[in-house]
């Protein structure tokens, strides 16, 4: 099985430093103000991190013949593809897609200069472009994905959920998919019911295409 293949550890802990702001347009770029707070979705994001970890998920470098299944998103979400752009500088900082609950951070020093980041969301699956394309980070990129909008919510997880990057060519999703790379990964977990997952967090140290996905 796919999770004999993980690499295991008791914690995990994502630091960065944090300069909350995000363009919530689709189409035009901002730039990104260090000390602005985001509206309640970037403090309960980032916010679960800092609740305890439940259950973590080793980097998995190469995950050639591996195959993982796409999440896909709820009946409720709307089938769009939602997009963010923001202009990040090397002070760091945070793009969300309020739409699809994603949160992306930057921390101080990932970047070199300022850089132009666009993020597109798949519409059915919870899959996720980063542009520019080939880009990589000094230091880990977080991203954070609330869970209560895909079809995994409210239920009872018996595997594993993992950040996964996959080949940018892939047209079809809706299958099982061989991953390129499993991602540093938690998952956190409702405090009253621990099989249910409330959210999911990786790293990544380079920008192609990334989702979400279980065993």
């Amino acid at each position: 099985m796919i999770r004999s293949r993980f690499v295991r550890s008791t914690l995990l802990v994502f630091t960065a430093v944090v300069a909350l702001s995000c363009s919530d347009s689709p189409t035009s770029p901002k730039p990104l103000a260090p000390t602005q707070a985001q509206d309640g979705l970037i403090s309960g994001l980032v916010g679960g991190l800092l609740q305890p970890v439940v259950k973590v998920v080793g980097f998995v470098a190469d995950a050639t013949g591996l195959t993982v299944h796409p999440v896909t998103w709820g009946p409720n979400h709307e089938r769009v593809s939602y997009s963010v752009s923001g202009v990040v500088t090397q002070w760091g900082g945070t793009l969300v897609i309020p739409e699809t609950d994603f949160a992306i951070t930057f921390p101080a020093g990932a970047l070199s200069r300022s850089t132009l980041i666009t993020i597109t969301a798949d519409p059915n699956y919870v899959a996720y472009k980063m542009e520019p394309t080939g880009i990589r980070f000094a230091k880990p990129v977080v991203v954070t994905q609330l869970l209560r909008d895909t079809e995994i919510y409210g239920r009872p997880l018996s595997g594993q959920l993992f950040g996964a990057y996959i080949a940018d060519d892939l047209l079809d999703l809706g299958k099982l998919l061989n991953a390129l790379e499993i991602e540093a990964t938690l998952t956190i977990f409702k405090p009253s019911n621990p099989t249910l997952p409330e959210s999911s967090s990786w790293t990544i140290n380079h920008f192609s295409r990334y989702m979400l996905a279980s065993d």
